[in-house]
């Protein structure tokens, strides 16, 4: 068993990584200044630029880490079970679990402003087609080949993905997972995506 410790270096960077994360949800994008991250991180400007360059550098590794803690998450995601709507409810959870967290839309909040910046050298391509490449996968895993190839196997994973996209825009989207209406919600759309993906055509 390896039970190495962490690099004082990977320590550093991990504290000031998520230093911005929570600068960046609580106080949004714009306010998130890098000496108030350093100040909260407890490192000084020199060590922050030390370890990441400038901002956008230290955003880029935001990304980077939110999205690799992801891609490791779906990857030991599992669909078990023969019922459709089990399966289904899998997928949801799994899904819903990372989307509804804040280095989520701590994640979405840096590439749709770096998107904004044409000198911003922040790149989420590689990330974002990894992750929709792993979405794929579970969708894929999630249907017998009669329904995956059907014409509304598209429809259906887009209005999925796109109404827990939605859902994970509410202010407190975590507030969810212990209330009555996400079962609701959650049990809605799965009703609603089996329909679609069983109505024949």
């Amino acid at each position: 068993m390896n039970s190495a410790k962490p690099k004082k270096r990977d320590i550093t960077r991990k504290k000031v990584i998520d230093a911005a994360i929570n600068s960046i949800y609580r106080d949004g994008f714009h306010a998130a200044h890098t000496n108030r991250i350093a100040d909260e991180a407890g490192v000084s400007w020199g060590v922050l630029q030390y370890h990441f360059g400038d901002k956008d550098g230290l955003l880029q590794a935001v990304v980077d880490h939110i999205f690799e803690d992801f891609l490791s998450t779906l990857a030991g995601v599992e669909l078990e079970g023969d019922d459709l709507h089990q399966r289904l409810s899998q997928l949801i959870d799994a899904v819903w679990g990372l989307i509804s967290r804040k280095e989520y839309r701590v994640s979405i909040a840096i590439l749709r402003n770096a998107g904004k910046d044409k000198s911003s050298r922040i790149n989420g391509q590689k990330q974002v087609t990894q992750w929709a490449a792993r979405i794929s996968e579970l969708w894929n895993e999630l249907l017998p080949p009669n329904i995956r190839n059907s014409p509304m196997s598209d429809t259906a994973r887009h209005l999925l993905f796109a109404a827990l996209r939605g859902l994970a825009d509410d202010i407190n989207p975590r507030a969810r997972l212990n209330s009555k209406s996400w079962e609701a919600e959650r049990a809605a759309l799965g009703d609603a995506i089996v329909y679609l993906l069983e109505r024949k055509r």
